[in-house]
């Protein structure tokens, strides 16, 4: 193991590579400037890139901070590197807490300096300095899961309950990998069969893992949830990636016992195959696979989002921006961090999502994301996904201040929506139905492999009624229902002649407002 720290690394990757100085000039630049002319003005958000050093392999599985404000920074090949960051982020001095090669670790969680939890492909361990010379020196096994040995069966999370224990989601395999003939955990020949499959126990499902109970089945129907994470309420959330039994990436608020879709992790449903063992779920009938599922919170437009995978709440306090409580999704194929606003419909999750940031320096890739203890700076880990054009490395975002005109919160009524937004618009904007462009649309259930968005039309907003602010404004729509995503795109808005910073929103309907 390494007791030093890692060579100082002064040279930057965006001076080294041309593409990526071509980034750092455009994250300069404010969109406002770059598209109307307008006088240059401070960015209230900059990337930042983030060096490693070298021999490092940047793929990033997790990322967390310790109690005395240190970066953990968790590889897929490298081990967990440390470093205390610096406002020049190449002065940052690495060590590596642990240099063993942990088997495509995906998760992280932070408990002190000298303790960490992580998730890797066949079990979650945890990682301890016992002689506390902040390098790793033991490794035990807390929970072991059940692997095919196909590639794809990769993991997300710990995050914690609230409590004692942890919740973990566990991919399902992919039929472009093979299956041993000696499996780890129960095999099941009935649901080897599909695109993306279950053939071991558990594979699809998210698990809750206590220390003194073990591993616990909580919600069973994923295919690929590459992103787990608890609210401040406790409340859990999960995003999920197109595919078979996915027309498009759905974010679902997971309680206990639901199904969510991908019916592959039934056979490992006690309930499901109590009348016959050999129930096959790729044979039941949609319709009725489509009673038992649970709804999406939020169905992210496919393109918008390619490949979501951590999602993360803002709990700074309005310390990165005026978007407190909100959560951002990263997004493993698309040079984009989504933006999601959440509310309680008639007793369901559903909401809205809209970009927060996107190209001007971002990569493709991110995995996984972290505030800083501050508050002020969002660290981003990317990982190579080659079949995604992904790339990889660390970067931070940093939040300077300055003015943000952007949607802050869109809210279902009886009869449309209310959006607000973080500076009022200006007088003689917006104040036509033809300024709040208006698409209905869906996305079908289905075993085909993703799909187009069905049943879409243009609506057309009754009436516009702004508050006396000018911060507010409802839209009356003739009819709204259920089961629908409403996308909006906003053109030619202004706050003191500065443009909005994003336009297009989309709200997931699954229940109407009383």
């Amino acid at each position: 193991m390494f007791s030093q720290p890692f060579l100082f690394v002064k040279t930057s990757n965006a001076l080294r590579h041309p593409l990526c100085a071509a980034l750092a000039l455009a994250a300069a630049l404010p969109p406002a400037q770059a598209q109307t002319g307008a006088a240059p003005q401070k960015p209230s958000y900059q990337v930042e890139e983030i060096p490693v050093p070298k021999g490092v392999a940047p793929e990033i599985g997790g990322l967390g901070f310790t109690p005395s404000g240190k970066l953990v920074v968790l590889t897929r090949r490298s081990g967990i590197l440390t470093a205390l960051p610096t406002p020049d982020a190449t002065h940052m001095q690495w060590t590596r807490f642990s240099d063993q090669s942990l088997h495509n670790a995906n998760g992280l969680f932070v408990i002190s300096d000298r303790e960490m939890l992580v998730s890797q492909m066949p079990e979650l361990t945890r990682v301890l300095d016992n002689d506390g010379d902040g390098i790793a020196d033991e490794y035990r096994t807390e929970a072991s899961f059940n692997l095919s040995g196909a590639y794809h069966e990769v993991t997300a999370g710990p995050v914690p309950d609230g409590k004692d224990g942890f919740f973990i989601a566990l991919n399902t395999a992919s039929h472009s990998g093979f299956t041993f003939e000696h499996t780890r955990g129960l095999f099941s020949e009935v649901s080897r069969r599909g695109r993306n499959f279950a053939s071991v126990q558990h594979r699809g499902w998210v698990m809750h893992w206590d220390p003194k109970t073990g591993l616990t089945p909580w919600a069973k129907g994923f295919r690929s949830p590459n992103g787990i994470q608890t609210g401040p309420d406790g409340s859990v959330w999960v995003t999920d990636n197109q595919g078979d039994f996915r027309t498009t990436n759905p974010l679902y608020h997971v309680e206990q016992g639901l199904f969510y879709g991908h019916p592959s992790s039934l056979v490992w449903d006690p309930a499901y195959v109590k009348a016959d063992p050999k129930r096959d779920p790729l044979k039941q009938p949609m319709a009725e696979l489509d009673a038992m599922r649970a709804p999406a919170a939020v169905l992210f437009p496919y393109g918008f989002s390619r490949s979501p995978a951590e999602p993360l709440f803002d709990t700074t306090n309005g310390k990165f921006g005026p978007f407190k409580g909100q959560m951002l999704v990263a997004d493993a194929a698309a040079p984009r961090i989504i933006r999601v606003m959440l509310e309680k419909v008639d007793g369901v999750m559903q909401g809205a999502c809209v970009d927060f940031y996107s190209h001007n320096g971002l990569r493709n890739g991110s995995n996984r994301m972290v505030f800083s203890p501050e508050g002020t700076e969002l660290y981003v880990g990317q990982t190579m996904r080659e079949w995604a054009g992904a790339m990889e490395g660390l970067q931070r975002i940093k939040f300077n201040g300055g003015s943000i005109f952007e949607i802050l919160s869109m809210h279902l009524t009886r009869d449309g929506f209310e959006l607000e937004f973080t500076q009022p618009v200006d007088a003689g904007v917006g104040e036509k139905p033809e300024a709040f462009a208006t698409e209905s649309y869906w996305y079908e259930y289905s075993s085909n492999y993703g799909g187009p968005e069905s049943q879409s039309e243009k609506v057309r907003v009754s009436s516009v009624q702004w508050s006396a602010d000018r911060r507010k404004v409802r839209l009356v729509y003739p009819k709204l229902q259920a089961q629908k995503v409403i996308r909006l795109n906003l053109t030619g808005f202004t706050s003191g002649a500065q443009p909005l910073g994003h336009a297009m929103v989309a709200y997931t309907i699954n229940r109407l407002a009383n």
